[in-house]
């Protein structure tokens, strides 16, 4: 036999390792619950019901507490779908403000270019006029 065998689980504590406060808390809990074996097999299903309860008893001065924090996770939540309406409207804004950008800048651009052609156009103008007029001077 090993030594890790000889040595005992260290959850497997006997009875008389437990300490006191743990002793008084098992029999306060025992005492409270009846026994399995004073239990029959068709009855576990109500002792695990009893050791489980559905609800919790809490005090006036918490349920009001806990009643306020529920009112204000409810604005809280109210805020919130209030500022992603917000944003969304917004969002929508700067998506047409975009939009709207675009199309003045691509204006700007054809204005510039026919400007430019413009421009372009009464330099030849000029510069045929003045070999007309140096043609008819000399």
């Amino acid at each position: 036999m090993s030594a890790m065998d000889r040595r005992s689980w260290p959850w497997k504590k006997k009875s008389s390792d437990k300490p006191s406060a743990e002793k008084a808390a098992t029999a306060s809990d025992t005492a409270s619950v009846p026994s399995a074996s004073a239990v029959s097999r068709g009855d576990q299903g109500k002792l695990d019901d009893y050791k489980k309860p559905n609800y919790v008893q809490i005090s006036v001065e918490s349920y009001s507490h806990l009643t306020g924090l529920e009112a204000q996770v409810k604005s809280y939540e109210d805020q919130i779908n209030t500022l992603e309406d917000e944003v969304k409207e917004l969002n929508e804004e700067l998506s047409a403000s975009h939009s709207e950008m675009t199309t003045k800048e691509n204006l700007v651009k054809q204005h510039a270019k026919v400007a430019e052609e413009a421009v372009s156009g009464v330099k030849l103008i000029l510069f045929l006029y003045i070999k007309e007029k140096d043609q008819l001077c000399t």
